[in-house]
């Protein structure tokens, strides 16, 4: 973890952005709407693509993860993978890591409208670390919180989420 250009996660979001590089290189693919979606890791994806690649025209996260790593330093709950939460004393090199891989980071970039959704009883991505990268967006954004669910969907809340994609496809 003490060097970002060696840390997992670089493999991860360049293989997110590769797959949005073979999308827009299908035939199929109709270069106008391109959303990005996905739950906990695939959530944190979701808005790190949407950032990362101006091809992406919207996004979806449900429980996104990977948000607020260093609150766990601040005696804060923080996000999954929960690296500081028993690690009180990191060097400063992964505190660095962290924060460059932290989703709080990517969501200050986006410029596309997202619609995002969780609940308050997670106890794998807390409540207050998705709250920290939802408050980071300026873009266009909406909330639908299903208060009582913890890192699940609801069906209500799939449907919801479909509605919105398929809005956003022209396939309504």
């Amino acid at each position: 973890m003490a060097n970002r250009d060696e840390f997992y996660y670089k493999r991860v979001f360049i293989g997110a952005l590769r797959a949005v590089d073979y999308i827009c290189s299908l035939d199929e693919f109709n270069h106008k709407q391109l959303g990005v979606t996905g739950s906990s890791q695939g959530g944190a994806l979701s808005i790190a693509t949407g950032a990362l690649d101006k091809r992406v025209t919207f996004i979806a996260a449900v429980h996104p993860a990977m948000c607020d790593h260093t609150a766990f330093l601040h005696q804060q709950q923080g996000g999954w993978p929960c690296y500081f939460l028993y690690n009180d004393n990191p060097s400063q090199a992964d505190i660095n890591t962290s924060k460059y891989y932290d989703v709080v980071n990517f969501a200050r970039l986006l410029n596309i409208p997202g619609w995002y959704s969780w609940g308050y009883n997670d106890n794998v991505c807390s409540p207050t670390s998705m709250y920290a990268a939802y408050n980071s967006i300026k873009s266009p954004k909406e909330i639908s919180l299903y208060l009582q669910t913890a890192h699940f969907w609801y069906q209500e809340q799939w449907d919801e989420w479909c509605k919105w994609i398929w809005n956003k496809m022209n396939l309504q």
